[in-house]
């Protein structure tokens, strides 16, 4: 069989993959493709279908408006529809297969309800008035519609995001042989993504997006951040959050990368003379939202006020040790370089959080935003915490030692204790200072999913010193 054989089998193998519902295809760039050092065009369509007649949806269209400012912001040139028909979903695909070209890295993200039918997967436009099951083949957009299109531009990398796999919208008119969504194995140089694992069916969200694009949003916004590890934050959060109803499930034979939002480059830096070391206690000129570079010698003193109870209480920490595992304390804790917790103790037991208890991610922009969920194991203990951490902007603040400029975080825990089944809810709000390296304010409480308070302090610094 002749190479030129060999590919065609390969496209009718892949465009009869067919599916309906939350996923995501990509290909890897193949043997033969443009340089990778130039940088190729983004171009996206941008679907969100939820105002329909029979079964109106509350998430899609935000879904599609919040992604095609993301996508946006990372430098696609997006094509954007929102509660369209069958001809405008057409058209609209018609315009991005003429503005794709043979370097271009290719999206198509669709919020709305599809369907399985009979092996094939449908697009549901806003204007289908669906009365039997051999109706839908000419009243959506068959997915196979948009596969075509993609192999038509012959691009080399192509992503698809579909956020349909909801209940039947027609359900008491006909019924569907098959619930949600159906299993994919991925073919070489592809990740297959579902929102719920095969067969079932994901959930609407209770806010501004539905539950699996709005994690979806957050991870790819990460700098950085390829897209298998977005998937993996995105499955552990949705699980957590639908209290493991939900379960995205990804089939995988990815070969090459793919980084929606690339990493700012380092700063450079010059070889400036040594500053005089600053006073304990007293800022440096460093930039307020600027990462820590942690020495051995760094130390900072707390006052810790029990709201609870009213009992007041200090306590001073230092460094001891810093290598390329981590930072080290002189009571044992152990922080990653950026100041995350990797390892503490807990009266008197170890307890060790995955990926670490995320409390700082740089830089700092207001608006900036990190979710994920955070595993957390030791000798008493084991359980999850699904974290939402949002840099807010720079604010004046009291603390023990005098009035600082600092940035102000919020971070909610949503955690789940997995050997007695408890779960709450912990809410923190601190001000981080660069000539501190940390947080120089912290206000953080604790509460049972019943209502019960059962933790609230605030945590402020007395004096520090660092190098």
């Amino acid at each position: 069989m002749n190479s030129a054989s060999t590919a065609g089998n390969w496209r009718s193998r892949l465009a009869a993959l067919l599916f309906a519902g939350s996923a995501v295809f990509v290909w890897a760039q193949p043997p033969g493709a443009p340089d990778p050092a130039k940088k190729p065009s983004r171009v996206a369509l941008v679907i969100g279908n939820a105002a329909y007649r029979h079964v109106p949806l509350p998430n899609p269209v935000h879904d599609a408006t919040d992604m095609a400012a993301l996508l946006k912001e990372a430098g696609f040139e997006v094509v954007y529809r929102e509660n369209a028909s069958l001809k405008d979903m057409h058209l609209a695909l018609r315009e991005f297969g003429d503005r794709l070209k043979r370097e271009s890295l290719g999206l198509f993200f669709f919020a709305g309800h599809g369907l399985q039918v009979r092996g094939r997967n449908y697009l549901v436009p806003v204007d289908a008035d669906i009365g039997r099951e051999d109706e839908v083949a000419f009243s959506a957009l068959d997915l196979q519609a948009v596969m075509e299109k993609l192999d038509t531009a012959r691009n080399h990398t192509n992503v698809i995001l579909l956020d349909a796999c909801r209940d039947n919208p027609f359900a008491t008119r006909f019924k569907v042989a098959n619930a949600g969504l159906a299993q994919i194995d991925a073919p070489p140089g592809t990740v297959v993504a579902f929102a719920t694992a095969p067969g079932s069916t994901a959930a609407d969200g209770s806010g501004r997006n539905g539950l699996y694009t709005k994690h979806l949003l957050a991870n790819l916004a990460r700098p950085g951040v390829q897209i298998e590890e977005a998937f993996k934050q995105v499955r552990a959060a949705v699980r957590a959050e639908s209290r493991g109803r939900q379960t995205p499930w990804e089939s995988t034979s990815l070969e090459g990368e793919l980084v929606f939002k690339p990493a700012p480059p380092p700063p450079k830096r010059a070889d400036p003379p040594k500053p005089a070391p600053a006073a304990p206690g007293k800022p440096r000129s460093i930039a307020i939202g600027a990462a820590p570079a942690f020495a051995v010698g760094d130390w900072w003193e707390w006052r810790v006020t029990n709201e609870l109870s009213g009992e007041v209480r200090t306590y001073k920490r230092s460094v001891v040790k810093t290598d390329s595992e981590g930072v080290t304390m002189d009571n044992g804790l152990v922080r990653d370089h950026a100041g995350n917790t990797l390892k503490e103790k807990i009266g008197g037991k170890v307890r060790t959080y995955s990926p670490s208890a995320m409390f700082y991610f740089f830089p700092m922009t207001p608006g900036l935003s990190w979710s994920g969920t955070v595993t957390e194991g030791g000798d008493d203990y084991s359980g999850s915490n699904l974290v939402t951490l949002r840099v807010i902007g720079e604010e004046e603040i009291d603390t023990a030692l005098g009035k600082l400029r600092a940035i102000r975080l919020e971070r909610t825990g949503e955690w789940r204790n997995a050997r007695n089944g408890k779960t709450g809810i912990s809410r923190w709000t601190f001000w981080y200072h660069g000539p501190a390296k940390q947080a120089v304010r912290f206000e953080r409480s604790n509460t049972t999913h019943d209502g019960r308070l059962f933790f609230k302090e605030v945590q402020e610094i007395m004096a520090f010193g660092v190098k």
